[in-house]
């Protein structure tokens, strides 16, 4: 479900787990996830404009318990409403006839939970499901599309190449192939690993400058880990990630742009004629 979280969504659970910590809580709870989406969805005020952020944080503080604050460097899980509104989300997405996950969907999701506490904040400011869907769907927000390849008859009869143990569409991996060797690319091996980042206390704007921390410790505070690197590959789209239990998904090629695996690299760069030796019919 994660993969199809667009950047926008991601930092608002970023977010979320970053007021939870604040407040002192061990779950991401509803009001933390509506805390994130103020923070990252602007469109939210124009959609509800009595959403004022102010008056909602005031409103979760006054009924928040005094907790001592919980280091950020240790990962919350989401309580169970919040994990219901995510669950909501792929559904209005998939409503709205969208491929992407971002945060109008989670606002809807939110909605859908209507006895957690970051629904009825949104509920007493107006908010109704069915009218912020119609102006959402007005909005006309154009689901992802990925690029399509036309696949002659013969790759579509059969051709296949098999990458990770899976059987893929050669025509479509040899245009990925193409694609990523435009340019003179120097391809070095990394591996994907968590990156510190530092967050403006006040705004829970987000940086990779770590110098801000040490010239404005009162703004900004250092999270470590902050970052959870996630990527695919290039041209298998085989997804990349820090993993401890499978190594082999934790490391692999970078132009410091995109990702190769480990594999794709081998086949195709470390022995670039492997498609035209292969197969000779389709180059």
């Amino acid at each position: 479900m994660f993969e199809r979280f667009t950047e926008k969504a991601r930092r608002v659970l970023f977010f979320a787990r970053y007021e939870a910590s604040q407040f002192g809580s061990s779950r991401i709870q509803t009001e933390h996830l509506l805390l994130g989406l103020l923070r990252e969805y602007k469109g939210i005020t124009l959609l509800l404009p009595s959403a004022d952020t102010k008056s909602i944080r005031k409103q979760i503080e006054a009924a928040a318990e005094v907790r001592a604050t919980i280091p950020t460097s240790l990962d919350l899980p989401l309580g169970e409403q919040s994990g219901r509104v995510l669950g909501y989300a792929v559904e209005e997405a998939a409503r709205l006839n969208h491929h992407h996950i971002s945060t109008e969907h989670l606002l809807l999701g939110m909605l859908h939970e209507r006895e957690s506490f970051g629904a009825r904040l949104l509920l007493e400011r107006g908010a109704d499901l069915e009218k912020l869907r119609r102006q959402i769907e007005k909005q006309g927000s154009q689901p992802f599309e990925p690029p399509r390849v036309a696949i002659p008859p013969s790759a579509r009869a059969g051709e296949t190449i098999t990458i990770h143990d899976v059987p893929r569409n050669s025509l479509s991996i040899r245009e990925a192939v193409k694609r990523c060797r435009e340019y003179s690319w120097h391809w070095q091996k990394r591996d994907l690993t968590t990156r510190d980042i530092v967050v403006n206390r006040r705004t829970g704007a987000i940086s990779f400058e770590l110098t801000l921390a040490a010239e404005d410790p009162a703004t900004f505070e250092v999270i470590k880990g902050g970052w959870k690197r996630k990527d695919r590959c290039a041209v298998c789209r085989w997804e990349l990630f820090e993993s401890k239990e499978d190594p082999t998904h934790g490391t692999g090629y970078t132009n410091g742009r995109e990702w190769l695996c480990n594999e794709c690299y081998d086949k195709f760069w470390q022995r670039p004629d492997f498609i035209s030796g292969s197969y000779s019919d389709l180059t």
